[in-house]
């Protein structure tokens, strides 16, 4: 199972890194807000299913490196629903802003937690 786990990271990475150029794109050109939030659930899926994989490797007496990549690990999966509760009421063009600054922070708590793992 822990190999399962570290083979997720890296398609986690994608994805994150895709939903952020496209929070970029979306912003700019001010259209495919839609897609946008359809995406966030892709992202949202991702980092889910890496949790849990995370939880049961811990389970079953696999340890990270760093006692931080727990932390890590609770801290992204709240960003998203952070981010859309923060932005619900926006316009389109913020809200795309606030999901593009979302996967910044995503992508910036991912790169530490494979660093912590």
């Amino acid at each position: 199972m822990s190999q399962l786990h570290s083979a997720m990271a890296l398609p986690v990475v994608v994805v994150a890194l895709a939903f952020t150029l496209g929070a970029v794109l979306v912003t700019w050109l001010d259209r495919g807000h839609a897609a946008l939030l359809r995406a966030r659930w892709v992202l949202g899926a991702g980092l889910i299913a890496q949790v849990v994989l995370g939880a049961i490797v811990y389970r079953g007496g696999a340890r990270p490196t760093e006692m931080l990549h727990l932390l890590y690990g609770l801290a992204v999966l709240g960003v998203l629903p952070l981010a859309s509760s923060f932005a619900a009421e926006a316009p389109p063009r913020a809200r795309s802003g606030v999901m593009l600054v979302a996967g910044l922070v995503v992508m910036l708590l991912v790169w530490r937690l494979l660093s912590t793992g």
